[in-house]
């Protein structure tokens, strides 16, 4: 009667072994579509989008550190979690709010709706496109395009240039 259980048992302890295994290696953790802070360059941590610290969005994960990301008009932030793989990240920018480029990261920050550097996101349209579903503000209108998750950012300066 006891050879029954200490199979079993040997069988839940290597159940758990393989579930504690793939959860932990092989890889980044973070999905698609999910918003990420990244400090160190390496440490990536999931938050909810509307987080604060919620710079990154997840474009795409890749299992080898060494795939590229997708191809586009603008580049993804490539980062090498200390858990493997590499992370294709856009930048999560909110429709309404105001961003500058960080100097100290590959991203951008918000700011308050003025400055030189300063933009703001006019739309944000769920598909990859060429900008061209962003609204007519004259010729400083800007759009970054990601083809994963097909997203366009419409960016408009806060400050005009002078002609």
């Amino acid at each position: 009667m006891k050879k029954p259980v200490l199979v079993l048992a040997v069988l839940a302890v290597a159940v758990a072994a393989a579930f504690v295994f793939l959860q932990f290696a092989g890889g980044p953790q973070a999905k698609a579509g999910e918003c990420v802070t990244v400090t160190n360059g390496t440490e990536v941590a999931s938050t909810g989008c509307t987080a604060d610290n919620a710079k990154f969005k997840v474009g795409k994960v890749l299992t080898d550190s060494g795939a590229t990301c997708p191809s586009g008009d603008d580049e993804y932030v490539q980062v090498t979690p200390s858990g493997g793989g590499k992370l294709c990240l856009l930048p999560n920018l909110v429709e309404g709010a105001c961003y500058k480029p960080s100097d100290d990261e590959d991203s951008w920050g918000r700011a308050t709706c003025s400055g030189e550097e300063t933009v703001k996101v006019t739309k944000v349209i769920p598909t990859a496109g060429d900008g061209s579903g962003c609204p007519d503000d004259g010729d400083d209108q800007l759009s970054i395009v990601y083809p994963e998750p097909p997203t366009t950012y419409c960016l408009a300066p806060v400050q005009k240039t002078p002609a």
